[in-house]
């Protein structure tokens, strides 16, 4: 039994992630990237990441963003769902 082509669709939820100090944003990218996640640095302030709905998945970018406040304390980002 073939499931239904609307149950195949993985809905995606892009992310988008702000910095206060642009000097950050190549290290966040790079931070997520090494960690598995599709990071875009979209413009000076801003790194998008491109999300399944699945809350496993915002759960688990919630902690890689606590791992990366603990190692650049000084690199404020904001999480905003778009």
């Amino acid at each position: 039994m073939q499931a239904p082509a609307d149950a195949a669709k993985i809905e995606r939820r892009p992310m988008q992630l702000f910095l206060r100090d642009p000097s950050y944003t190549d290290r966040l990218a790079a931070f997520l990237t090494s960690v598995g996640r599709q990071a875009v640095v979209c413009a000076p302030d801003r790194v998008d990441i491109d999300e399944t709905a699945d809350d496993s998945q915002h759960l688990e970018l919630e902690l890689y963003l606590r791992v990366w406040r603990v190692l650049y304390p000084d690199a404020d980002v904001e999480l905003a769902l778009s």
